[in-house]
């Protein structure tokens, strides 16, 4: 049985599904920073105010700078070629683009871009051969046919 994955697998695979997480703790991180800083504010003599003030602003910029090393390394992801799976959806978007489909109706046997890869629009199969530099930035394809027909396709 032949797997081939489709564009919406690539697409479920290119983000963290758990950065919601981190922000709902940094955001109940900086409430409770705020609320003892009202605390703090209205009796100042009081020095275990002060204390838990200074922890929750440390625990909050340890938070904050979690958060923005993690946008900074999907901002690094999205734009860099060593991500497979944001390579794989632009190569499918240009071979539903070529072929007049809509992108979901492409499906690869691969999940990067390399000698071997056979592409399926809608009901077609494609051998997909690229140029020989090492920045992949054209290819050719050629109808072809499969000896064995079975195929699973992988959406998840």
């Amino acid at each position: 049985m032949t797997q081939m994955w489709t564009y919406g697998y690539f697409g479920r695979h290119t983000s963290n599904q758990f950065d919601w997480v981190g922000y709902i703790i940094t955001g109940i991180v900086l409430v409770i920073t705020i609320i003892l800083l009202l605390n703090y504010l209205r009796h100042r003599n009081n020095a275990r105010n002060r204390d838990l003030l200074i922890l929750s602003l440390l625990v909050a910029a340890l938070s904050v700078t979690i958060q923005i090393s993690d946008l900074q390394y999907n901002y690094q992801l999205t734009n860099s070629n060593n991500n497979n799976s944001l390579v794989m959806m632009e190569f499918m978007r240009h071979v539903a683009k070529d072929k007049k489909v809509t992108a979901s109706q492409v499906a690869a046997n691969q999940t990067s871009l390399g000698a071997g890869l056979v592409v399926k629009v809608a009901s077609d199969y494609y051998q997909v051969t690229f140029n020989n530099d090492n920045a992949i930035t054209s290819y050719t394809l050629t109808k072809t046919k499969l000896l064995n027909r079975k195929i699973q396709l992988i959406k998840e």
